[in-house]
């Protein structure tokens, strides 16, 4: 305890003082650094902005991650350029190249601050990451797989996956009910959200809840107002390009987007720029086909009279070929028979002869055959002969064994035997009596024992 009051130490403020000391001094200067956008936050829409910053490893593990801070005059002025470029708002999920400095507080810790951010960088991020998309859709044959459908004809029973509060969706569904073809088209919302970072979850459990009751749909529609390029990183992500490639209906996009296409756009059955044009390509199909519908019932009847025409001429000319027909098909069947008994007579032929020669080969073997059959059946007959005494033998000892038993028998049921183990013969008249029925009362009655006979008289029966 002695020993331990004289060791020197630090309070904790002093300590991290001298790391944010340390800090400064080692990394005085900005770094641009590579990182992606995570949990971004404004205070009060306008003021500083606090989020963090994560680096992940090849399987999407989180390998580094640091908070960071954009002061809000800062903040304003990258938006701006983002917004001018065409990136859109700066979004969590965004890859970034950022120019920062390092700060260290004792009560906070460690923390970035972001100074600037270079737009091209995001935007050539999002072009790699979409490229990385398409070539993985086409490694896996998946690319063309949504492409390869037929379109319903009709196309008229439409799912669309869009949001109902969104502009984009306004427009597509009155273009749709105000057309001027007068065509229906019956149509059914599967609510999604178009925007945010919930954007592909969303339309995966859409096109999940379509696949249910895809018997009651034509294709499906996927369609948004206009966004920025950033907004459109939503429809390059794999897992939902993936499920948009082989679903088994045909899907129209029209995500609104007028320079840049999203790798939803390319693997989409059919992609158009806007909803409203979306709208306009389902109308002017149904349009036509009811148009050809109409024209078709149109020329229905001239193309009934022109069939009717033609199938009495038709008719005409079969009849004047009817002889020369029959008179072919005669001659034809002629020549087939003659063909067919000239084949029967070589047939019997050939068929006698291998019958003859089937006849020799078996009186040629006769000999030889009788021969080796007489021989298998003496070989049988001296093996049955030399198993006989043997069989006898035992037969002989099995009669012998049951002559014995019966005699055994027979001895044991001598009357002598019976009457030694202690039984009686009575006998009235000479005749031997079984029941005391048969013995009237006074019967003069003869009682055989094993060792002698005696007489006696009845006097009377007892029950």
């Amino acid at each position: 305890m002695q020993q331990a009051t004289t060791v020197r130490s630090f309070s904790l403020t002093e300590l991290l003082g001298s790391v944010r000391r340390c800090l400064e001094h080692s990394f005085p200067d900005r770094y641009w650094v590579r990182a992606e956008v995570s949990d971004l936050r404004r205070a009060g829409g306008q003021g500083h902005g606090y989020l963090e910053l994560l680096e992940k490893g090849e399987e999407g593990d989180v390998v580094a991650k640091v908070r960071a801070t954009i002061w809000s005059s800062t903040y304003t002025l990258i938006e701006q350029r983002f917004e001018r470029s065409g990136v859109g708002k700066l979004s969590s999920g965004m890859s970034i190249l950022s120019l920062v400095g390092i700060a260290f507080h004792p009560q906070y810790g460690l923390s970035l601050n972001i100074i600037d951010i270079d737009p091209n960088y995001s935007l050539g991020e999002i072009a790699r990451l979409r490229l990385e998309t398409i070539q993985r859709l086409k490694r896996n044959g998946l690319f063309t797989m949504n492409k390869e459908l037929e379109l319903p004809i009709p196309l008229q029973r439409i799912a669309i996956i869009s949001s109902p509060t969104a502009a984009g969706y306004g427009d597509f569904m009155r273009q749709l009910h105000e057309n001027p073809y007068g065509v229906v088209l019956y149509t059914a919302l599967f609510t999604a959200q178009m925007q945010g970072n919930d954007t592909t979850a969303s339309i995966l459990a859409a096109l999940g809840r379509i696949a249910e009751v895809e018997e009651h749909f034509d294709a499906v529609v996927i369609i948004r107002g206009g966004g920025a390029v950033s907004e459109l990183r939503a429809f390059d992500d794999y897992t939902l390009c993936e499920a948009a490639a082989q679903f088994p209906l045909p899907i129209i996009a029209g995500i609104g987007h007028e320079r840049d296409v999203s790798v939803l756009d390319l693997i989409a059955h059919t992609t158009l720029k806007t909803p409203t044009a979306v709208a306009a390509f389902l109308v002017e199909g149904l349009a036509s086909e009811l148009a050809e519908l109409r024209e078709q019932l149109r020329r229905l009847p001239s193309l009934l009279q022109a069939l009717s025409m033609g199938r009495s001429n038709w008719l005409h000319t079969q009849v004047s070929r009817l002889p020369l027909l029959v008179r072919g098909r005669l001659e034809q069947a002629e020549r087939k028979l003659l063909t067919q008994r000239s084949q029967i007579t070589l047939s019997a032929r050939h068929y006698l002869q291998r019958s003859e020669h089937r006849l020799e080969l078996a009186l040629r073997r006769l000999p030889t055959a009788t021969s080796y059959a007489l021989r298998q059946h003496r070989q049988a007959l001296r093996e049955r002969l030399s198993r006989l005494p043997l069989h006898v033998s035992r037969l002989r000892e099995r009669l012998e064994a049951d002559l014995l038993r019966q005699e055994q028998a027979i001895r044991l049921a001598h009357p002598d035997q019976i009457l030694r183990r202690g039984f009686s013969l009575v006998s009235v008249g000479g005749r031997i009596v079984t029941r005391s029925s048969q013995i009237p009362a006074g019967a003069e009655i003869s009682v055989r024992f094993a060792d002698g006979e005696v007489e006696a008289v009845t006097k009377k029966e007892k029950p």
